[in-house]
């Protein structure tokens, strides 16, 4: 049998894919609830700050324990990439707890959390889609990595910026994740029904 792309696809490769395939509806609530997060922040910034700080919490702290479970349950990527990825949901899960502790700190604190969660998790997410070519959806994966890193440096060199912008700037960037999410999840569907 052959992929789309004329490949020949192995009766494991099909097992592997199906497997993939069977994650794309969370894949894809997670990207509309962050497109939707994104979108009330971007557009109620002075309104929203302090249930955004909470509701930032919340979100680290659950897509920590996604990425922790998925890293422990994903036995086809190697060793080193599980950790990676089990490493980068722990620093999700401590950032999420340290949001929903500190919603009165200032905005130099929360710069400064969100800008290295974004650097290093950015970070993780490009040179783990970078070193597997097999990667579903690797090219995506990679802008995102991509797209968290500059908005951590953005974060880090800026961080007096008031907590208006700061708010609509990390709208914005739940919205374009929240989107690729979207995206991410119809292609993995896609190679579901491939297989």
């Amino acid at each position: 049998m052959s992929s789309p792309g004329g490949a020949a696809v192995t009766p494991e490769d099909r097992d592997i894919l199906r497997i993939i395939g069977k994650s794309w509806g969370w894949v894809l609530f997670f990207g509309i609830v962050t497109l939707v997060l994104g979108v009330l922040v971007t557009l109620r910034p002075k309104d929203t700050i302090y249930a955004f700080a909470i509701l930032l919490g919340i979100w680290l702290f659950v897509a920590g324990l996604f990425r922790i479970v998925m890293a422990i349950a994903d036995h086809e990527d190697t060793g080193g990439t599980r950790w990676l990825m089990a490493f980068l949901g722990l620093l999700s899960v401590i950032v999420g707890i340290l949001f929903l502790h500190r919603t009165d700190d200032t905005v130099t604190t929360l710069a400064f959390l969100i800008g290295l969660f974004w650097v290093i998790g950015g970070l993780v997410e490009f040179f783990t889609a970078y070193s597997d070519r097999e990667l579903p959806a690797r090219g995506w994966r990679i802008g995102m990595g991509v797209l968290a890193f500059a908005a951590g440096v953005v974060t880090l060199v800026y961080p007096n910026l008031t907590l208006t912008v700061l708010a609509v700037i990390m709208g914005i960037w739940l919205i374009i994740y929240g989107l690729l999410e979207v995206v991410l999840s119809l292609q993995l569907r896609k190679l579901a029904d491939a297989a």
